[in-house]
């Protein structure tokens, strides 16, 4: 399952409650992905896995590491979004044409971030459901 979306941006024609509707929605996914990765760090240290299963100490640590990463990476884009969303609501505001395109770009940006982002945690979140069934204690 190695298909991914590339990033496409169709954000010029949309109005500013569009705009806006989407990056609250956007929001909202990588608060949801916040709380998912800090679930996945706590089976990470839970005391269910099997012994004696090789590398076991390892894989579970750079699971951590690499969840920690991502809900790093998942705040600071939590911040960023709210800026942007407090941005369309400055839009409303500046009527130029110049205004126009550098606030697409900057909300284009930060789409595309979060899109990345998404993505690369939905492929960590696939290996870790994938590695978790051979090594969870069944019995």
């Amino acid at each position: 399952m190695n298909t991914q979306l590339e990033y496409k941006s169709f954000n010029r024609e949309k109005s500013i409650d569009e705009l806006q509707y989407t990056m609250n929605s956007q929001i909202e996914k990588l608060q949801i992905l916040k709380e998912e990765l800090h679930f996945l760090q706590f089976l990470m240290s839970a005391d269910i896995y099997k012994n004696k299963i090789m590398n076991l100490f390892e894989d579970l640590e750079r699971y951590k590491k690499e969840l920690n990463n991502y809900s790093s990476k998942c705040g600071k884009l939590i911040i960023d979004a709210n800026f942007q969303a407090n941005q369309i609501r400055n839009k409303k505001k500046c009527d130029e044409l110049a205004c126009d395109n550098y606030f697409i770009d900057t909300y284009n940006e930060s789409e595309k971030k979060i899109h990345k982002l998404i993505n690369q945690i939905r492929i960590l979140k696939l290996e870790i459901y994938n590695f978790l069934p051979a090594v969870i204690k069944t019995e």
